[in-house]
């Protein structure tokens, strides 16, 4: 049985990425081998990374929201990790607010932090309320519960049972087609398929170790003369000296094609490339799938 990393307690979005992650192995080619998998929870990003390729098999973890960006903790740990990324899944964010009371009558909010930017312009049309940041929409599900004073809670439109809260308000997410990119993380050693005819991302870093005029315009170079597309490019401080940065690029294609490999080799011979892995790209849903 393998053993899957993300991020808990249940009830979270990470688990029901997870459980879509499982979902699609399934439906994949009948020569991917299949095994039975079993989730471990754990409480922040770092650890569950930490926990890959020794008590757990693979990964789940978010990495990008559709309205908040990338979450810097999550690339920071790719820098220095012997992992490699051999999956993505984009999964629809949909947040309702829970009261045990009419909104007008509500003194406290319990939120998520990472739910509280995504939910910021029904926060703000709360007034003068308490907000009280949770670790997780779990915990302010609980909390909303356990709590004596006129509350309410932030959570997972799809935990919440509309006879159990005097107030119930569906979609107050800031952007109606909100999502999150997760990524399945492996050891090195982790078994690869590779189909010729799907659809790949690739995923890497580019450390600027060399710094030097145009070195970022050379890079973009390299990819653009042989039409290779680029989905994203983010850049992190090295935390060495100011003004260095490590770039993390998304790209169309994997590394085996050659218009990429020849890319990656032509940046490789002016900085260090650390490939973080090619992997079949998610599904992207529109509204709806909502």
């Amino acid at each position: 049985m393998k053993k899957i990393a993300t991020l808990g307690p249940r009830g979270t979005f990470s688990e029901t990425a997870t459980l879509r992650y499982i979902t699609e192995q399934s439906a994949l080619p009948m020569d991917t081998p299949m095994f039975p998998y079993e989730l471990a929870y754990f409480s922040s990003i770092e650890r569950a990374l930490d926990a890959i390729g020794s008590v757990c098999d693979v990964g789940v973890l978010p990495v990008e929201n559709f309205s908040e960006g990338f979450i810097p903790s999550v690339l920071d740990q790719l820098i220095h990790a012997d992992l490699k990324i051999i999956g993505e899944v984009i999964l629809p964010i949909r947040f309702a607010c829970v009261s045990t009371v009419a909104l007008r009558e509500i003194q406290q909010l319990f939120v998520q932090f990472v739910a509280k930017g995504q939910c910021s312009r029904f926060i703000e049309s709360l007034g003068t309320c308490q907000i009280v940041l949770t670790e997780s929409n779990t915990e302010s599900l609980a909390l909303a519960r356990q709590s004596s004073q006129p509350c309410a809670a932030i959570v997972p439109a799809d935990s919440v049972q509309q006879e159990t809260f005097a107030a119930v308000v569906e979609n107050v997410n800031d952007y109606e087609n909100n999502q999150t990119r997760f990524l399945v993380f492996a050891a090195q050693h982790y078994p690869e398929t590779y189909y010729a005819e799907a659809d790949y991302k690739t995923s890497l870093i580019v450390v600027d170790e060399h710094d030097h005029p145009g070195f970022l315009g050379e890079i973009l170079t390299s990819f653009s003369r042989r039409k290779v597309n680029l989905t994203s490019i983010i850049s992190r401080p090295t935390c060495t000296q100011f003004g260095k940065y490590h770039f993390f690029i998304d790209l169309d294609g994997h590394h085996q094609d050659p218009a990429v490999a020849a890319a990656l080799t032509e940046i490789d011979a002016i900085s260090k490339v650390k490939c973080l892995g090619s992997y079949l790209k998610a599904q992207v849903l529109d509204r709806s799938s909502f």
